[in-house]
């Protein structure tokens, strides 16, 4: 083989080297690409407002079975007042997420549009409540509340299946690059590292969105899906065996002065805190959540009425005894507690949560700083 035929193959090898390297850049670039638009901020966002959409959606629920019950409660007429200002503003958060995400808008157009007129529906409720305060009959109020409810846990159902067909596109587009990177890496060993590379960083991506989805950054506590996956599985135990469950509600007294007095970062200190007594207090087995801004949850399986309520004292004292020098704070912090328990039949999460979020309701208005049972 004289030098000439050498340098040919040496160049024909070079050119498909070269060839492989840019269609494998190319093939990452995409991957890369896909990985971003699919896992960005813009998801992690989308799925939160959903979230918590549904939950103030069960609230507005919750409140509208309260007024059927007392009619006449004030209490009742407060909830429904913030909940009639509060569902609007997820309505306006959830167009805002979907239409600055990557879905397609055909995929969304028709749900949106039903919300917008869900929006204009609440408004026109809220005058109808006015009227219920002056003694108006609340029968329309609840029928149009109970399709305003119902539409609402359609369209959020439509919107978290939307998610989960989104996952699934990402899953098959990943199966689809993943075998020709497998091809393109097969050709040469440095591919190869780049591959094994790009796959490391792959799945730490895909576990750091996994723990997004179930884990509060701040508190480094459970997030409502992390709850809500224990609960299932405890109330059944519940129910078969007839061992007592308790939920625990709890929720920092007078949170947004901290925040307008000391700013959020002050608020986020105290928040941090607050998780620490929590994870000192509560058993292994006890599941610790952030739910809302400034509200916690805790899911204590094999525990009684007694049980239930020496962990809350313990929880209460602990918390109105943190000094300055430990909250990182200049003040002072307290909390309210709402405590359910239930077993067998009872033992089901939505029957739990409206007790202790009453009894909670009940501590806030006796004065905070205290616990209530429900």
């Amino acid at each position: 083989m004289n030098l000439g035929i050498v340098k040919s193959i040496g160049w024909k090898v070079g050119l498909a080297f070269i060839l492989v390297t840019g269609t494998f850049a190319i093939a990452m670039s995409l991957y890369g690409l896909h990985v971003r638009q699919q896992m960005g901020s813009n998801y992690t966002s989308l799925v939160a407002v959903i979230v918590r959409s549904q939950t103030h959606a069960v609230m507005f629920r919750n409140a509208l079975e309260d007024l059927r019950d007392s009619p006449r409660n004030p209490d009742v007429f407060s909830r429904l007042e913030n909940l009639l200002w509060r569902i609007p503003q997820h309505i306006d958060g959830i167009s805002f997420s979907l239409q600055t995400n990557q879905l397609s808008e055909s995929d969304y157009h028709a749900s949106l549009a039903r919300l917008q007129d869900i929006r204009e529906r609440l408004y026109e409720m809220r005058q109808q409540l006015d009227g219920i305060i002056l003694g108006d009959s609340t029968e329309k109020f609840l029928r149009d509340g109970q399709v305003i409810e119902n539409d609402l846990a359609q369209i959020y159902s439509a919107f978290e299946g939307m998610v989960h067909s989104e996952a699934a596109k990402q899953r098959i587009v990943m199966k689809r690059l993943g075998r020709t990177i497998s091809v393109l890496a097969f050709m040469t060993l440095i591919l190869i590292v780049g591959l094994l590379i790009s796959l490391i960083r792959l799945k730490r991506e895909h576990q750091k969105v996994k723990r997004l989805s179930q884990f509060d950054e701040l508190t480094k506590l459970g997030n409502r899906r992390y709850l809500l996956s224990f609960a299932e599985r405890f109330c059944k135990h519940s129910q078969r065996s007839g061992s007592p469950l308790g939920l625990i509600l709890i929720d920092i007294d007078h949170f947004k002065y901290v925040n307008d007095t000391f700013g959020h970062p002050a608020g986020d200190q105290i928040l941090q805190v607050l998780a620490g007594v929590l994870k000192d207090e509560a058993r292994k087995i006890d599941v610790l959540a952030r739910i809302g801004g400034e509200e916690f949850c805790i899911l204590i399986p094999d525990t009684d009425i007694d049980g239930a309520m020496q962990l809350a004292e313990r929880l209460r004292k602990k918390t109105s005894n943190l000094t300055q020098k430990q909250l990182g704070v200049d003040t002072s912090v307290t909390i309210s507690l709402g405590v359910a328990i239930a077993c067998k039949n009872e033992a089901t999460f939505k029957y739990l949560y409206a007790r202790a979020d009453k009894a909670l309701y009940q501590a806030k208005m006796h004065g905070r700083n205290r616990i209530e049972f429900g």
